[in-house]
């Protein structure tokens, strides 16, 4: 995996910057600064699984999985080191988190089937306009799958992990 042969785009940079700024500058820390990974992940690895996979349903798939599960696992531990109270059911109930969290996954979903299943071509002056601020468009299809999908599914697990630490503190 030489350097040489990754893409260094200007947006995606900037999200890259931003999220490392977040997270080495940003004080008080928050739960919310497990999202500040998501850029970064989703630069790496728009950079990486081009170059080992073939743009499928499944590579993308994986892609936006192992942007949003470290953003998840973060927040999750941020939340529990800091101690920060979920919202409770008269601010958030149960069902509008089942509704956010069914909504963000057919959005993640959506996300997936456009970028597997575009394609690759095009020639109009828009297309390299894109090129040149988002990258060549196999890194372009996996850091748009792994930026918004992983964000989109992030949204998702979290409002099931609420419902799921209510569910377990109702047992308590």
């Amino acid at each position: 995996m030489l350097l040489s042969n990754w893409h260094f785009p200007p947006v995606p940079v900037l999200l890259v910057v931003g999220g490392l700024s977040i997270l080495f500058l940003n004080k008080p820390r928050t739960p919310l600064n497990g999202l500040a990974i998501l850029p970064i992940l989703a630069f790496v690895y728009a950079n990486v699984f081009p170059m080992y996979f073939a743009r499928t349903g499944f590579s993308i798939s994986s892609t936006v999985a192992a942007t949003s599960l470290p953003c998840l696992c973060l927040t999750i531990f941020l939340r529990r080191l800091f101690s920060v109270k979920i919202a409770d059911r008269a601010q958030y109930s149960d069902k509008k988190a089942t509704k956010d969290g069914l909504l963000a996954f057919v959005g993640a979903g959506a996300i997936i089937v456009v970028t597997a299943y575009t394609p690759d071509h095009c020639f109009k002056a828009k297309c390299k306009l894109g090129t040149i601020l988002i990258g060549p468009s196999p890194f372009a299809n996996f850091w748009f799958a792994s930026f918004f999908g992983g964000f989109a599914t992030f949204g998702c697990l979290a409002a099931l992990y609420l419902i799921l630490q209510r569910r377990m503190a109702l047992r308590r």
